[in-house]
């Protein structure tokens, strides 16, 4: 490959400042709820219903966004899903009520597979030494922009400002992109196909190595890859509903005004964007395993805490504790988990373990949906089940905890 046809460091700064603007998008809904309830003449109940169609859209998508990215590039596939991000922020403002709404926001869930399917593997590609630390930025830009966004808010009141600002800079970043060149598009034919044999050789080497190292014993995918992928779910589950209903719950039950309720998030999020770092260095040192259940095990302790003894002093220590243990990067880890285990299908296995996270943006919020209303019993019981999803994962991680020992390979990087 050419590294003189392209600059890598322009690839990342695209990637990031798009998921820069996609981090406010996933919460925009939740922080601008109640000019939104106006706006569409609906409640808590049609807020949350809306929320629910980013997993729809996330699930209709993400089989295929990856077989799009490696047959039109990842150029293409970032821009797809950029386009989607500005349909949908434009819809909103043209929605009248929850159906338009809905409709508009499948396309938010598109977003995140195109994203996904073309960002990831173009930083892989374009940092192939240090590709685990560069894509762990792209969750390091999606916690600052979550951090700033409350803010934002406060400073500016109409919704129907902010969205086509957010609509204006997707797209001058889809004009950046075009403009530059990706690494993968940059191959001829013939020289991808011998690299992509290469590659195949080296991942069976891998392999047969670690099958005679550990005597044959290798990770099962119908017990070690179903168990990873069930966690994949409940990491997500626990982190994506707090920071979609935590306003709710500061307003609800704590009886805070809108601003310290959504004052909330940022505390989440601040936590989380430090924990990206810490945790990269913390799980050089450490089992993963070991990283992950105790990051689960603290964030479920809080969150029964918080819901038993409910108190805006605990509320805010549990946001700082479910952004740094929940959603700092112990997903991230749980990927890397899977994708050593099952080097040979690795597209696969990221496939299945990514398709288990986007479930959790639908079946959250629908569930949420039969649950919740204006009261404080109703938050109590979303965050309830918020609990229990996360101590069910704990269970999960140490079953596979237990299994992981007779494979010698586990470390992540």
């Amino acid at each position: 490959m050419n590294t003189k046809k392209y600059r890598p460091s322009l690839i990342a700064a695209t990637i990031y400042f798009n998921y820069f603007v996609w981090g406010s998008s996933i919460l925009i809904v939740s922080q601008y709820s109640q000019q939104f309830m106006r706006l569409w003449n609906t409640d808590v109940k049609g807020i949350s219903t809306v929320i629910s169609m980013v997993g729809i859209g996330h699930l209709v998508t993400v089989i295929f966004a990856g077989w799009m990215s490696d047959k039109f590039g990842r150029r293409n596939t970032m821009v797809i899903g950029l386009i989607s991000n500005i349909i949908f922020l434009m819809g909103l403002i043209l929605s009248r009520n929850v159906y338009m709404a809905c409709f508009f926001t499948l396309f938010l869930g598109a977003a995140n597979s195109f994203d996904d399917s073309g960002a990831y593997p173009a930083l892989t590609e374009a940092f192939p030494t240090k590709a685990a630390s560069m894509n762990s930025l792209v969750k390091a830009c999606m916690s600052l922009s979550q951090t700033l966004l409350p803010f934002l808010v406060a400073a500016v009141s109409s919704v129907s400002i902010v969205l086509p600002i957010m609509s204006v800079l997707l797209f001058l970043d889809v004009v950046a992109i075009f403009m530059i060149k990706f690494n993968k598009e940059d191959l001829d034919p013939v020289e991808a196909t011998e690299i992509a044999k290469e590659e195949k050789e080296e991942i069976k080497e891998e392999v047969a190595e670690e099958k005679e190292a550990t005597n044959g014993h290798l990770p099962k995918m119908s017990i070690d890859g179903v168990g990873l992928i069930i966690i994949g779910f409940t990491i997500s589950f626990t982190f994506y509903m707090y920071s979609q209903y935590i306003p709710h719950f500061g307003s609800t039950v704590l009886n805070l005004s809108e601003a310290a309720s959504k004052e909330l998030v940022s505390w989440y999020a601040l936590s989380s964007l430090i924990s990206v770092f810490i945790t990269s260095i913390v799980i050089r040192k450490a089992q993963p395993y070991h990283v992950m259940m105790l990051y689960a095990a603290i964030a479920g302790t809080f969150l029964v805490l918080m819901i038993t003894f409910p108190s805006y002093l605990l509320v805010r220590i549990t946001s700082i504790v479910i952004g740094f243990f929940a959603a700092g990067g112990i997903w991230q880890v749980g990927l890397t988990i899977i994708s050593q285990y099952f080097p040979d299908q690795k597209g696969k296995v990221t496939g299945y373990y990514s398709f288990a996270a986007a479930l959790t943006y639908f079946v959250g919020p629908f569930i949420s949906t039969f649950i919740i209303d204006n009261t404080a019993q109703s938050m109590i019981y979303v965050f309830a089940i918020d609990a229990f999803v996360t101590v069910a994962g704990v269970a999960v991680m140490l079953f596979l905890f237990f299994r992981c020992h007779k494979y010698h390979f586990l470390k992540a990087n």
